[in-house]
């Protein structure tokens, strides 16, 4: 994540408490906190070939994973996972090209975000 600051504004979104002097390293911590450190999880570009919205899980062919620190290796395979929310999976369908973003979550490797690619 790149975070610049400037004389064009603090980088506050409409809504948002600005970001003055180093108020933002607090707000950077918070969303580590709550998404997790960058280096627990991996990105990947996939194919999905299923998505089941009751059990919030999509199904696709991974390549092969590696985390930053270790803690997920895994060889490409066909693998079903769960959504960190099922508002993840909003919009995604059987056939989409996607990026994927995976980390551990509750001992399970679990989508924590998903986006169609273009």
């Amino acid at each position: 994540m790149l975070l610049v600051l400037g004389a064009a504004g603090s980088g506050a979104r409409a809504g948002e408490p600005s970001t003055d002097g180093f108020e933002w390293l607090s707000r950077l911590e918070r969303l580590q906190a709550e998404r997790g450190d960058p280096a627990r999880h991996v990105h990947f570009d996939a194919r999905v070939e299923s998505v089941d919205r009751g059990s919030g899980t999509v199904t696709m062919v991974h390549p092969e994973m590696r985390s930053g620190d270790g803690f997920i290796v895994m060889p490409r395979m066909h693998m079903t996972f769960h959504a960190i929310a099922f508002s993840k999976l909003r919009g995604i369908e059987a056939g989409d090209a996607v990026h994927t973003v995976v980390g551990r979550h509750k001992g399970a490797i679990m989508i924590t975000q998903i986006r169609k690619l273009r």
